[in-house]
């Protein structure tokens, strides 16, 4: 039989949608207090939102005779007409998020409209109001929420610890304050604040407020506008990044959003930089019109559709790849305390081995990386600009020399491979060979020949060109111990050419001439990403004439 649920089944079945645990409900509530054009948001915390939310904000407030409407489901002042719906410009709009938390807790809800001589109060339990009382009190809204899930123990036994939920309301806090600096937001657990973020009109220092200031400084700014689409904010340099992917936020129109295609795109525009278990810090708010863009695709609002969906994705991926192929993403050295050590400096090596940084001829002038002076413990080649001095890691140099050029062969044909004079056998183990096998296709594009998968044994018919001089077993050997582990993930063209390049660029402790020097600092500097190797390894340190002059005390 078919029969119409009641009115607080209803609420609790909502619940459910909207409120899956206590950040669910602190991240709709300071939604509102957003909304309601609040400039300083306070939320307290006990037990990190099991036990008590309090949200207090200066917004516009309720009157009297709207704040008994907050209660009932689909009651909102942010839809009039059929039309809003296609172009939502708030964070909430069903309605449906403060009578669902009201549902199942005990609540008490204070609001004085702006302009009203006092405030409203209603408290109850599970939806019911049960007082109702005339209060004086100041401007805004104030909902406090105690015991949240009381009379729903199925979902309160899914609960997890204290510092879990405190940690959940804190990332959808945080993502919040990001998305939102103009607003004071100011949080506390157990009467111990836990998250200050004054307001600002600068995003590095509200970043800074709330992921640390030493970040901040670090991190490089994103601008691109483009076909009525802005993508704006703050993104790592490869060598800062985490093991998480906590800190990677991106904020649609205001709106903190979980969206996998962005997600990925973000990832994209950072490989080949960055280890695949590494994750960089990423602040991205993109804007766009609101008809352009679909909130209303789940309960929660966290994910959304785009109207063009590839537009969107390849503007994050170019945005951030114009931030890190700037000269700042360069790490510095700070030369005061300790100071440098330089070491010999070798203005020319011992053995020319032009071959490897391509084919004799003019060098091409770059001031990217200014002269070369020379190098240092056979491993840095040193130049210098005006400005600066440069330190270059030669291997990891060379490194991002071969990727690119490697890519390039490839995006043109097939790139050059040696055949073997004799095939070489492999004998692996069976996970070994299982492991080959899933990377067989990059490798052979970049100029490995394999025969008798399936079989007993696989031989080893040819090598890229740039490998000729390796023995082939302990090359295999060395490709299977790099894709099985921890950060290779699935196979990848870029990462079986990170394999090559690496394996083919010159060594440490390796002297060069100075042609050789001059050569790889030109070629380098014609990459697209000069300043860190396709691992992410930083390739260059630099050290400001500047600062040397001023601990030397030198004023000319």
């Amino acid at each position: 039989m078919i029969r119409r649920l009641p009115d607080h089944l209803v609420n609790k079945i909502a619940a459910g949608e909207v409120v899956e645990r206590p950040a669910s409900a602190v991240k709709e509530l300071v939604e509102n207090a957003l909304d309601a054009g609040a400039r300083t948001v306070t939320v307290d915390l006990r037990d990190g939102g099991a036990a008590l939310i309090r949200v207090t904000d200066d917004g516009i407030g309720m009157t009297a005779e709207e704040l008994p409407l907050a209660l009932e489901r689909h009651a909102t002042s942010k839809l009039e007409r059929d039309e809003d719906l296609d172009a939502i410009a708030t964070l909430g709009f069903r309605g449906e998020a403060l009578a669902a938390i009201c549902a199942v807790s005990h609540f008490t809800l204070t609001s004085r409209a702006r302009g009203a001589s006092e405030g409203l109060r209603l408290a109850g339990e599970g939806g019911t109001v049960k007082q109702r009382l005339a209060v004086p009190a100041d401007p805004g809204t104030s909902v406090e929420v105690r015991d949240l899930f009381f009379n729903t123990p199925a979902r309160l036994k899914f609960l997890k610890s204290p510092p879990t939920e405190l940690a959940a309301s804190l990332r959808a806090l945080t993502q919040l304050a990001l998305a939102h600096p103009g607003v004071h937001l100011r949080v506390a657990n157990n009467a111990r604040a836990i998250l200050t973020a004054p307001a600002t009109v600068d995003l590095r220092q509200r970043v800074g407020a709330v992921w640390a200031h030493d970040v901040a400084v670090r991190l490089l700014a994103v601008d691109r506008t483009e076909h009525g689409v802005r993508v704006h904010g703050l993104i790592s340099p490869p060598d800062l990044s985490r093991g998480n992917r906590e800190e990677i936020v991106v904020i649609v129109n205001g709106r903190p959003v979980r969206d996998p295609a962005l997600f990925q795109a973000t990832l994209d525009a950072y490989r080949p930089l960055l280890p695949r278990d590494r994750f960089p810090l990423v602040l991205l708010a993109i804007t766009l019109r609101e008809a352009d863009v679909d909130v209303n695709v789940h309960p929660t609002k966290a994910w959304v559709r785009f109207r063009h969906p590839r537009l969107i994705s390849e503007m994050v991926v170019a945005a951030t790849r114009e931030s890190l192929r700037r000269p700042a993403v360069i790490p510095g050295v700070d030369v005061g305390g300790g100071g440098i050590r330089l070491g010999e400096l070798s203005p020319s090596g011992v053995a020319e081995q032009t071959a490897l940084f391509g084919e004799p001829g003019a060098l091409e002038t770059r001031a990217l990386f200014g002269r070369v002076l020379g190098q240092v413990q056979d491993t840095f080649v040193v130049s210098t600009s005006e400005e600066e001095v440069f330190f270059l890691d030669q291997h990891v140099a060379h490194e991002r020399v071969l990727f690119e050029r490697l890519r390039c062969e490839i995006l043109e044909g097939v790139p050059a491979a040696q055949t073997l004079l004799f095939p070489e056998p492999l004998d692996l183990p069976p996970a070994a060979c299982a492991l080959l096998e899933r990377w067989r296709e990059p490798l052979e594009r970049l100029g490995f020949a394999f025969e008798g998968f399936g079989g007993t044994a696989i031989v080893v018919r040819a090598v890229p060109a740039l490998l000729k001089a390796s023995e082939p077993k302990r090359l295999i050997e060395a490709a299977v111990d790099e894709f099985a582990g921890s950060g290779a993930g699935a196979p990848t063209l870029d990462r079986a050419l990170a394999f090559v390049a690496c394996r083919a660029a010159v060594k440490a402790n390796t002297p060069l001439g100075r042609e050789e020097m001059e050569r790889l600092v030109v070629e380098l500097a014609a990459t697209e990403t000069p300043y860190f190797c396709p691992h992410g390894r930083p390739i260059v340190s630099r050290v400001s004439l500047h600062d040397i002059r001023r601990e030397l005390k030198r004023t000319w």
